[in-house]
């Protein structure tokens, strides 16, 4: 009998303790844009697909002229996604001077990843798009880890899908991230998002994909970031017809103004 009481008295704490990590979690990602971020214009949202997840993003203030802008996905979701989330968005914070520098982030995290994998005996994946913006001159250098290619956009199309060198995911294996430099002019826009945009499914399996997404990236050109990022959300949600959300959803929009 001792079984069933303890499992009757754990079930209201898991969920309080589930209800916590989610609050915990949602106060780590932030609500406004960065202060230094006057040529620029960012919105983002997100929807995890439980309580909590493994989806994250950041813009990280560097000095009064560059911000260092993050968005990645933690491979999974639950409990050990978001305790992954949080320790990664941890490290980004805790190393300003390293935080100007893509390369030396990346390779950073990446080691974090392999030793905490190396401790648990499990392979603990991470894909991450980061990137350093100079807001006065627009210059930006970036390094793609196995994330999803983001748009870049001008007034009138989005001409280029696709967006510098494509690494591997973090926390797979040592390897020499490529670095990628664009200089951002203005009325250019950056879409980043994570494959639960893509991988959005309708009840007969067909999935969202990238050709949608182009599609509604395309129809809010002249959009504001933040109404962008909305009419992003509610196109995923109809199209899925009522079929359940199976992975943490985020997108990242960039306009350089």
């Amino acid at each position: 009998m001792m079984v069933p009481t303890e499992q009757h008295r754990d079930g209201p704490d898991v969920q309080v303790d589930l209800a916590l990590a989610a609050e915990l979690q949602a106060a780590l990602l932030p609500t406004s844009r960065p202060p230094c971020c006057e040529h620029q214009h960012i919105a983002a949202l997100n929807r995890m697909c439980g309580s909590v997840g493994g989806d994250f993003y950041d813009f990280i203030r560097i000095n009064e002229d560059q911000v260092a802008i993050v968005i990645g996905d933690v491979v999974g979701h639950g409990v050990q996604a978001a305790l992954m989330m949080a320790r990664i968005m941890g490290m980004l914070r805790s190393d300003v001077a390293r935080a100007s520098r893509p390369r030396d982030m990346i390779l950073q995290l990446n080691e974090l990843l392999l030793d905490l994998g190396d401790r648990t005996g499990s392979v603990l994946p991470c894909s991450l798009f980061y990137t350093v913006i100079d807001a006065p001159s627009g210059v930006s250098f970036f390094i793609n880890a196995g994330h999803p290619m983001p748009f870049l956009c001008d007034r009138d199309q989005c001409a280029a899908l696709h967006l510098g060198p494509r690494n591997i995911l973090l926390g797979v294996e040592d390897f020499q991230p490529r670095e990628g430099c664009h200089t951002f002019v203005p009325g250019e826009r950056l879409v980043l998002y994570t494959d639960g945009i893509l991988d959005a499914a309708a009840p007969d399996g067909d999935r969202f994909d990238e050709q949608r997404l182009h599609d509604v990236v395309n129809r809010n050109l002249a959009a504001p970031p933040e109404e962008l990022a909305r009419a992003i959300f509610t196109a995923v949600e109809e199209f899925r017809l009522g079929a359940r959300q199976t992975d943490d959803e985020t997108i990242v929009v960039v306009d350089r103004i």
